[in-house]
């Protein structure tokens, strides 16, 4: 049964629970008054069936994936990726980290530190997530340690989602990045799947711009940015305030958009959920993790796709959110 712990500092307060080690709630203070950056599944504490995944039972801030993705996606229009697809899924979506109750090991107002034990057959022996208050900041910093059985590649994703606005566009996004791609699953032909800002992004035999969400009309839509070489910003215009989103870029050298706005039917969905993902990765897409660790059209331009675990050196990774103020 799922178990929570809270932190409050001087600039927040926020709440763990061990399903899949997740970030339920998070409000910072700002000089301005208080801000929630994050997105929170109408659903959270009214859904128990086992048969859902765990991460979607209390889906919203902050949760990982070790692997991330799993398989069962089509490319019908762009025959370079329908060729790497055809695994079958493997599992729960984004690995046992996302679905499993983690095991509270240590923590106070301040931080706390959970952990997960693999099955024995994984690569992956243990994960262990430290979530900490930064003393005098409005910013929560995590560190992921990947504790490994032998080396091994495997696909990794960090899975913030951000709350988005009531009207289009008010969400406004900033990143740099080499190249972006449209989710194979999305794009109407090979020529046009690439962009070069998120001002101009192919969709449906035009462009959107991403730079302002949510987009208008509504919909659900997946892009990935790769070879990024910034923090992620996102303010929102109609509140003074916005967050930054740091992490290890040379680990996880992209970040995927998830661009959910109300388009996903079914239990415990219910067209309900209205969010963005801000998921960085080392992993191509949300495919299955040996479409990340074999050849393709990412890491075949340079952008590592996986990440390297070895038993004598646990990897860790690092990202944070900070909230901050614009008037």
């Amino acid at each position: 049964m799922s178990s929570s712990h809270n932190l409050r500092w001087s600039h927040g307060e926020a709440t763990i629970v061990t399903t899949a080690a997740t970030v339920t709630d998070l409000t910072f203070n700002l000089p301005n008054g208080r801000f929630q950056p994050f997105a929170r599944a109408p659903w959270v504490g009214k859904v128990d069936d086992p048969a859902i995944v765990g991460h979607l039972r209390v889906l919203s801030g902050d949760f990982v994936g070790v692997p991330f993705g799993t398989g069962g996606r089509e490319a019908p229009n762009l025959p370079e990726w329908s060729r790497l697809m055809t695994q079958p899924a493997n599992g729960t979506i984004h690995g046992p980290s996302a679905h499993y109750d983690w095991t509270i090991v240590s923590g106070d107002d301040h931080s706390v530190t959970l952990a997960l034990d693999y099955e024995a057959h994984s690569v992956v022996r243990r994960l262990e997530r430290t979530i900490t208050a930064r003393d005098g900041s409005p910013a929560l910093d995590f560190t992921l340690k990947i504790v490994a059985r032998h080396k091994a590649q495997i696909s990794c994703g960090l899975h913030p989602n951000f709350r988005l606005p009531e009207q289009p566009g008010r969400l406004k996004l900033d990143i740099e990045f080499a190249f972006g791609l449209v989710h194979p699953g999305r794009a109407t032909s090979p020529d046009a799947q690439e962009f070069a800002t998120l001002a101009s992004i192919p969709k449906d035999g035009g462009h959107v711009d991403m730079t302002h969400v949510p987009l208008s009309p509504r919909t659900d839509f997946n892009v990935q940015m790769c070879g990024v070489t910034s923090p992620l910003t996102g303010t929102y215009l109609d509140e003074g305030a916005g967050f930054e989103l740091d992490w290890d870029r040379d680990l996880l050298p992209t970040l995927m958009f998830w661009h959910t706005d109300g388009g996903i039917g079914g239990e415990p969905w219910n067209n309900q959920f209205r969010a963005l993902g801000c998921e960085p990765l080392a992993s191509t897409f949300d495919f299955h993790t040996d479409v990340s660790t074999g050849p393709n059209p990412i890491n075949a331009r340079g952008v590592k796709t996986w990440v390297d675990i070895d038993p004598a050196k646990p990897l860790e990774i690092h990202h944070s959110v900070r909230g901050f103020t614009t008037k």
